[in-house]
C-alpha cells in the first residue's frame, strides 16, 4: 500500500479517467482496502469498469513507484487472491498501479497478463476479450527519480560493480574502490537489488553482491543519457603528427604534474576494439585542480574553438577520472565510460559505441 492515502487515490482516479477515456468505457471504484476472503487476503482496490460492452473488475495493488522486484511481489500477491476468487462467469483482472513504472517492471507485467496504470498515461488492461494497452513515457518527474543512480557517486558505484563483473563483492570494497561512503554503496546497491540488475550472496555485514544484467545496466544508462545535456569539455591543439603521439605526450604531462587522467571517446575506442581507419581527436579527463593546469601547461595546450586536436571533459572530483587499462603506454577510461561518452559524441561515435558494446561490455 501507498505510505500516503491521498497519493493511492490520485492513483485510483487517475485510472477511473484513462479507462473512461476508451471507447464506451466508464469506472468506478467499489471499494478500498477490501478483503476478499478469509483466506485470501486483501488488496488496495477494487475497480469495476465497462469497455465496449464488456465487464471486467480490476483487483489492484498500488505502489508509489515500481522497480522488477516490486511488481514480482505485487504479482505474487496478486496471484494469491485470484486463487481465492469463487467468481468464474466474469473477467477479473489483477492489476498494478504507480506513479511510474520502470521499464524493466513493465516488460515483466506484461509477460505475467497483469494490468497496470500510471501517472504518465500508460495503461495496460490484459481481458480476453478487452484488451488494451497505451504506451506513454514515464513521466519527467519520475523519470529523473529512476535514472538518478547514474548520476553523481551513485553512478561511481553502477561503474564499479559493472568493471567488477562477475566477481561477488561487498559493500566495503565497491566503497573503497569508488571512493564513496558505505552508505552510499549500499543504497545504490540495494536499488540496483530492486532492478534485479544484481544477484545476493548471504546477509548482513557478510552480505555479498555481483552484476547479473550487464545487458540491462547497459540499456538503462543509454535511455538516461538520451535525456541528458552533452559533455562540457575545453578544447586544445597540441603539436603532434597524430593521436598516437598526443597520448604519448598527453601521458608524460601528466606523469610529470602528477595529475590522473584517462583517455576516453574515439581514441579509447580504438584501442579496446579497433574500428575505424584512424583517429584524429583525442578525447580525456583529467583530475580537476592546480594538476590539471600544470599537465596542460607542460603539454603546450593552446585553447582554440576550432581546429582542436584533444579535448579534456569536465570533471568535479577526483573518482570521475578512472583507469580500466594501459595499452602502448597510455592509461584508458574504463571500457563503459568509453562507451557512455561515446553515446554523446557525434559522427561515427555511436557506431564505435555498439561495436565496443559487443566486443567488451556484453560479455
Amino acid at each position: 500500500m501507498l505510505r500516503f492515502e491521498t497519493e493511492e487515490q490520485e492513483l485510483l482516479d487517475g485510472l477511473v479517467d484513462a479507462i473512461g477515456s476508451l471507447p464506451e468505457g466508464k469506472a468506478w471504484i467499489a471499494g478500498r482496502e477490501i478483503m476478499l476472503t478469509q483466506r485470501g487476503g486483501r488488496v488496495d482496490a477494487i475497480i469495476e469498469a465497462m469497455i465496449a460492452g464488456r465487464s471486467l473488475q480490476l483487483l489492484v495493488e498500488a505502489k508509489r513507484e515500481a522497480f522488477p522486484r516490486d511488481v514480482r511481489e505485487a504479482i505474487w500477491t496478486l496471484s494469491k487472491h485470484l486463487a481465492h476468487q469463487n467468481e468464474t462467469d466474469r473477467n477479473v483482472v489483477p492489476f498494478f498501479v504507480a506513479r511510474a513504472i520502470s521499464p524493466g517492471a513493465r516488460t515483466i507485467l506484461r509477460e505475467e497478463k497483469v494490468g497496470f496504470y500510471d501517472l504518465g498515461g500508460t495503461l495496460y488492461i490484459p481481458a480476453p476479450n478487452t484488451f488494451v494497452y497505451i504506451d506513454r513515457p514515464v513521466p519527467p518527474k519520475d523519470s529523473k527519480a529512476f535514472g538518478s543512480i547514474f548520476q553523481g557517486q551513485r553512478a561511481r558505484v553502477v561503474d564499479e560493480i559493472f568493471a567488477r563483473r562477475p566477481d561477488w563483492v561487498s559493500v566495503k570494497q565497491i566503497a573503497d574502490d569508488a571512493e564513496v561512503s558505505r552508505a552510499t554503496a549500499s543504497n545504490t546497491l540495494s536499488e540496483m537489488e530492486r532492478r534485479e540488475w544484481v544477484e545476493v550472496e548471504g546477509a548482513g555485514p557478510s552480505k555479498l553482491r555481483r552484476l547479473r544484467a550487464p545487458r540491462l545496466v547497459l540499456d538503462a544508462w543509454t535511455d538516461f543519457l538520451a535525456d541528458q545535456k552533452p559533455l562540457k569539455f575545453d578544447r586544445y591543439y597540441v603539436s603532434s603528427a597524430n593521436v598516437e603521439e598526443l597520448a604519448r605526450k598527453l601521458d608524460r604531462a601528466c606523469d610529470e604534474a602528477n595529475a590522473a587522467y584517462a583517455v576516453t571517446s574515439e581514441a579509447a575506442a580504438q584501442a579496446y576494439a579497433p574500428y575505424l581507419t584512424s583517429v584524429t581527436q583525442l578525447r580525456c579527463r583529467i583530475i580537476p585542480g592546480p594538476q590539471r593546469d600544470l599537465a596542460l601547461e607542460r603539454l603546450h595546450a593552446r585553447p582554440v574553438s576550432e581546429g582542436w586536436n584533444l579535448a579534456v571533459i569536465e570533471t568535479r572530483a577526483r573518482g570521475d577520472v578512472t583507469v580500466g587499462e594501459r595499452i602502448d603506454g597510455v592509461a584508458l577510461a574504463r571500457p563503459l565510460q568509453v562507451y557512455l561518452d561515446l553515446l554523446q559524441g557525434s559522427g561515427r561515435a555511436k557506431d564505435m559505441a555498439a561495436h565496443l558494446r559487443k566486443e567488451r561490455l556484453e560479455q
